[in-house]
């Protein structure tokens, strides 16, 4: 396994080439040992203008319903341990409350993560557990992330994103009567 703190965590599908959301954990500064799940949506960016673009695909895809037997899996992608431009990244953090240290899985260096979480609106999705996810391939890659932070408690979500998070892949299951 390799090293969290220098995993980038994304979620994949087969309908869509690019990584469609990217997780990384931060301490929660009002519970001690408590943390904070963020989720990433990987809305393209034109460089070096950094202006992001909206894709509907994408968005179309978070919102949607995933088949069981669809290939949503989370990847591991080591990042190296360069610095940060720390000016723009400590103020960027700052808005999202995130405090020192770093967060996990987050590459401070990546321009492109960077500018998603400073222009993204973000959203708090609330206490989730991986069951309360809708669908098997979800479930399955949530699982493998949670695995991977050693989470192994109810935690919150954080969703930096376009699409609503109250439905797809954020609803959760419906009751059976």
């Amino acid at each position: 396994m390799p090293d969290p703190t220098h995993t980038k965590v994304c979620l994949n599908c087969r309908e869509y080439h690019e990584p469609a959301l990217a997780v990384f954990l931060v301490p929660q500064p009002l519970v001690r040992g408590g943390c904070i799940l963020h989720l990433l949506e990987q809305a393209p960016i034109t460089m070096p203008a950094n202006v992001l673009q909206l894709d509907p695909e994408l968005m179309d895809l978070i919102q949607t319903q995933v088949e069981p037997n669809s290939s949503v899996r989370a990847r591991f992608q080591d990042f190296s341990a360069r610095l940060p431009d720390y000016a723009g990244t400590k103020a960027i953090l700052h808005d999202h409350f995130i405090a020192d240290p770093a967060p996990i899985g987050l590459d401070t260096t990546d321009a492109a993560d960077m500018t998603r979480l400073e222009l993204l609106p973000e959203r708090p999705v609330g206490l989730r557990r991986v069951d309360d996810f809708q669908d098997y391939a979800v479930r399955r890659a949530m699982l493998a992330i949670y695995r991977h932070f050693e989470i192994d408690q109810r935690i919150p979500l954080l969703y930096h994103g376009y699409a609503d998070p109250a439905n797809g892949w954020f609803a959760l299951r419906a009751a059976s009567a």
